[in-house]
């Protein structure tokens, strides 16, 4: 075969292949429970991690993620997860609900969730969740509404951060809500992340936090 016809061969090959339809980029679903079994959930950090295997939301056999800091520094975890990363908009995802554990020795938590495109435009929820001692919480953070959130690195609009968010974040500050967190040492649960689309909801609760207790 002449060197030209191998030429027009992979051309024509290479043709073809870019034609061919791509994967989607991941997209979070309405539903998905990020559920820490016995693993971290691609969960990570600056912080030190582990998942006891037991002693999560759904009791023995189900693990959490145990998120701890034996000394004060900045303390939280973001996910590395394709589940929680993409167009939360066009997913349909208006709410976010997740489990708290103040575990082992009582300390004043108080876990901000944060979304977004990482340091071109993110945002934290205004409202601080302050999980129970040693038992598990319920909460539940609106996507629905800007003015619950604070923009705290890049510029943007809420809704791109939303339609290009590339992680989310649970962390400790205090007031006023800037890039740099305040510090504590204490140790954290986190269990069942769960992505919640449109549905309804009871007269009086929407946008409201819900914390129940187990």
């Amino acid at each position: 075969m002449r060197a030209s016809h191998i030429r027009h061969l992979l051309a024509w090959v290479v043709l073809v292949l870019w034609a061919l339809p791509r994967p989607s980029a991941a997209q979070p679903t309405a539903g998905f429970v990020q559920n820490f079994t016995s693993d971290n959930g691609e969960f990570g950090g600056g912080a030190s991690y582990s998942n006891p295997g037991t002693g999560g939301v759904g009791g023995a056999g189900d693990g959490y993620l145990r998120i701890e800091r034996a000394t004060a520094f900045n303390f939280g975890t973001r996910s590395l997860s394709a589940h929680f990363t993409g167009d939360y908009l066009a997913a349909g995802i208006t709410r976010i609900r997740f489990w708290l554990n103040d575990v082992d020795a009582d300390q004043d938590f108080a876990i901000h969730f944060g979304i977004g495109a990482g340091a071109g435009n993110f945002w934290l929820y205004n409202a601080a969740f302050t999980p129970p001692e040693n038992a598990w919480a319920e909460f539940e953070v609106d996507l629905t509404n800007e003015a619950l959130f604070t923009q705290i690195r890049g510029a943007g609009t809420f809704a791109e951060a939303l339609a290009g968010a590339q992680n989310v974040l649970f962390r400790h500050d205090l007031p006023p809500l800037t890039d740099m967190p305040d510090v504590i040492a204490g140790e954290l649960g986190l269990d069942q992340v769960m992505l919640v689309g449109t549905d309804p909801v009871e007269p009086g609760t929407w946008g409201q936090i819900k914390n129940r207790f187990r």
